[in-house]
């Protein structure tokens, strides 16, 4: 469990963005006066818990189908997705407009708050420009984060083109078990 107690002033406790789960019955003379943290207390008035993502009864999902359109070489990065262990991401459908293509460079990215998000490693696909499907699994995982994300940082194994990737079909799962 995580609780977060803020002192806005005597007996109101805030939590940005999150609805309160308990009042807080603190009066005003019982109010601390000066620093805002302190020994924690589970007993404590005013106390929020706080879930991580998603919260207790919801479910984020596993798997996502999109697509991609317009990418260049280091100009975008897919949605941030909870994943801790695994990841597989399928490319169906591929082209490089106007140039034309033969392959794209994934690369999958661990988010490291309040610090420099990691690289899980480089997969390069060509299927998906020849009518089939290109897949790439990673199964690794740094401390400090949950949430990964795929760049692209080469296209025709060029990090500078004239032309743009298009994706029709992006799939991406999180979970090894289906």
């Amino acid at each position: 469990m995580i609780y977060r107690h803020l002192y806005a002033g005597p007996g109101v406790a805030l939590a940005a963005g999150l609805v309160a789960v308990a009042a807080t019955s603190a009066r005003a003379d019982s109010a601390p006066t000066g620093e805002d943290a302190h020994t924690f207390n589970p007993n404590e008035a005013g106390l929020i818990r706080l879930y991580g993502d998603p919260e207790p009864g919801t479910m984020q999902a596993m798997n996502f189908t999109s697509y991609m359109k317009g990418w260049k070489p280091g100009s975008k990065e897919s949605s941030h997705r909870a994943d801790n262990d695994y990841t597989e991401i399928q490319f169906t459908g591929c082209s490089v407009n106007p140039t034309g293509g033969s392959s794209v460079t994934v690369r999958l990215r661990q988010a490291i708050p309040f610090s420099q998000d990691k690289s899980m490693g480089d997969k390069t696909f060509t299927a998906c420009f020849n009518g089939g499907t290109s897949k790439g699994e990673w199964s690794a995982h740094y401390d400090g984060g949950d949430n990964r994300y795929f760049t692209i940082p080469k296209i025709n194994g060029s990090t500078s083109i004239e032309g743009s990737l298009d994706v029709a079909k992006v799939y991406v799962d999180t979970s090894k078990a289906d």
